[in-house]
């Protein structure tokens, strides 16, 4: 039989990226080092102008040659949407899916496996912060397909960490995971109950925290004392701000390893500068450094605030934190932590790596498929059967994992109720159906029902995931019409539901909003043939616009704009309590279409397409 297990662990970095597999000669996981023999490989991405594409290192270095075709970072846009459109990566001028650049990071990881493995690898088990919301778990697993692989589970980072450590000691134990890395900070509160269960009790997390964060803030620093010593702004000059990024880094390194004062030194930074030299004091790093760790302490409290009560669940009960993520090595990160919580801090794995050892632990619950299918990932679970006296321990092919649900799931109602289904940090797998909805208005011939993903109390303050449409309803008296809803989450927190219509037994299934723009079947495909070939064209990988080569383009229209103006038309038919009710959403509206408030947006638009389908259809 083969060494490894041929189904593999991937930490899919925001700034690094680690894949390990699990060994049946050494009887333990092992991280597969990249081309360059290392174990984490930058999840950093440069497209040359030949289309030529390179990933990790090389693609890091071209920072400081040729800084507009690298894309770094790009975890950040998975899943996201700009102004109802799915977010995209730019270069120059041409825009790329982010699952399609994130899969030209796991083919470089599924090389590098196959390489070391010496067999073709389908599968993989891949984590995720623990924060991310349905459309960015969504946006994982597309650019798994798209990489060829078929994604056999999504996990969250922190319980994988908790996995890697917890499992073999056969000891029940709680940790906080404090996961810090280069772009996202994730922290759960994970309990080991025995040797192949795994429970979480209260996550947190910030998806815009990370060691990038704390680069960035030595980058400003180091353009404000050349600004000051030059007397002009260099923040244009993009190959000299690469260098400096590249430079960041090390020296916020050198300043938590060594504990001590470090120059920060350029040679030829400009054609008419020779070089530049400025020390970066301790005390000036842990200036910079004290309003970002704040923020993670900050979401600490809040997962140990849903903990207890979930799961009543104290610090006392606590047994050690657990340091994840390579900002997490910063010396200060362990000295606060210790000094607010007075736990034991374990370290002794390595950070960068942790995460993928616990992923590639939980692969061991799969077999390998014959091939890969981007099409649907296949179901299986079920553990491997190697040779008699050559398998792994018996707790690493049956691993349970009772993971929670990040963000609470629910609807919106009228004057902007939330009504919560399923509540934050609710084990998942979960299925509910609640019965009890009907119409609000006398004659009401249509519902309109939009599905959030938050924790806010109004509900157009948090993500709106996807809305059911139901009209043509018989005009009949408020209350009459009934409607039971139904939601239900995966293994790897990916969401389904639907509304029944009781009276009827119509099912409506809910539609996920993921942007216009969204990929289709046939773009994943052909998405694939170009991660597979490696060669990208000048429209490779760009989303498929609205218009075909050589039509017009279609006119621009406002669509918010278009609602109001579609509201006024018909405000003056309405009764006396609707049109003021109407008048007060559409000033809100209007404010927050000139604020550009995202959140506010949402939940508005939905209220008032409401009033204007039903006096439609009156």
């Amino acid at each position: 039989m083969a060494d490894y297990h041929r189904v593999i662990g991937i930490d899919l970095g925001t700034t690094f990226s680690v894949v390990a597999a699990f060994s049946f000669t050494k009887q333990d996981v092992k991280v597969i080092p990249n081309r360059q023999n290392e174990p984490t490989t930058p999840s950093v991405v440069y497209i040359g102008k030949d289309g030529r594409v390179s990933v990790g290192r090389a693609a890091r270095e071209r920072l400081a040659r040729d800084p507009k075709g690298v894309i770094f970072e790009v975890k950040r846009l998975m899943g996201d949407q700009r102004d109802g459109r799915k977010a995209t990566v730019s270069l120059g001028d041409r825009k790329y899916d982010p699952e399609f650049i994130s899969a030209l990071i796991l083919k470089e990881l599924k090389a590098c496996a196959e390489t070391v493995i010496g067999e073709p690898i389908h599968d993989a088990v891949i984590t995720v912060p623990a924060y991310f919301k349905e459309p960015q778990k969504h946006a994982t697993r597309e650019a798994a397909k798209i990489a060829k692989l078929n994604p056999r589970l999504i996990i969250n980072e922190p319980t994988a960490a908790a996995v890697a450590y917890g499992l073999d000691s056969g000891e029940a134990q709680t940790f906080v995971v404090f996961d810090f890395g280069g772009g996202t900070f994730d922290v759960s509160v994970v309990r080991i109950l025995d040797e192949q269960t795994v429970e979480v009790l209260g996550t947190g997390g910030d998806a815009h925290l990370g060691g990038g964060d704390i680069d960035q803030k030595i980058v400003d620093w180091v353009l404000d004392q050349m600004k000051r010593e030059y007397g002009r702004d260099f923040r244009g000059n993009d190959k000299l701000v690469g260098r400096i990024h590249l430079k960041a880094e090390q020296v916020k390194i050198l300043l938590s390893n060594e504990r001590r004062d470090q120059e920060f030194y350029l040679d030829n930074p400009t054609s008419d500068i020779e070089e530049v030299s400025y020390i970066l004091t301790r005390g000036q790093f842990e200036t910079m450094l004290a309003p970002l760790l704040a923020r993670t302490l900050e979401e600490v409290d809040h997962a140990l605030e849903s903990a207890h009560e979930n799961h009543d669940l104290t610090l006392d009960d606590v047994d050690a934190f657990i340091l994840v993520g390579g900002s997490s090595k910063i010396s200060q990160v362990a000295e606060a932590l210790r000094a607010k919580y007075k736990k034991q801090i374990k370290s002794d794995l390595n950070p960068d790596e942790i995460v993928a050892i616990g992923a590639a632990r939980i692969a061991m619950n799969y077999e390998p498929s014959l091939a890969a299918d981007i099409r649907d990932a296949p179901e299986l679970d079920f553990a491997p059967q190697p040779d008699e006296g050559s398998g792994p321990p018996p707790q690493l092919t049956d691993t349970h994992i009772k993971d929670v649900v990040s963000h609470t799931l629910g609807i919106g109602l009228k004057d902007d109720v939330y009504d919560p289904l399923i509540p934050r940090d609710h084990v998942i797998p979960h299925r509910v159906i609640r019965s009890g909805y009907t119409t609000a208005e006398d004659d009401q011939t249509g519902i309109y029902v939009p599905v959030y993903q938050g924790d806010n109390p109004k509900a157009s303050y948090n993500f709106q995931l996807g809305e059911v449409v139901i009209d043509a309803l018989e005009p009949k008296p408020k209350g009459i019409h009934q409607f039971q809803i139904t939601f239900a989450l995966d293994a790897d927190g990916i969401f389904t539901g639907e509304v029944k219509h009781l009276q009827t037994s119509q099912v409506t299934p809910i539609k996920l909003d993921r942007g216009e723009g969204m990929l289709t079947e046939k773009r994943r495909v052909e998405l694939a043939e170009i991660v597979e070939r490696g060669i990208i064209g000048p429209d490779a990988g760009a989303p498929t616009g609205p218009a075909e080569a050589g039509a017009m383009p279609a006119p621009t229209v406002d669509p918010v704009l278009a609602l109001i103006n579609q509201a006024r038309a018909i405000q003056s038919t309405l009764q006396a309590h609707r049109q003021r009710e109407l008048a007060d959403l559409l000033r809100q509206l209007e404010q927050a279409r000139a604020s550009n408030d995202i959140n506010r947006l949402g939940g508005l638009i939905a209220q008032v397409s409401m009033i204007v389908m039903n006096a439609r259809t009156a």
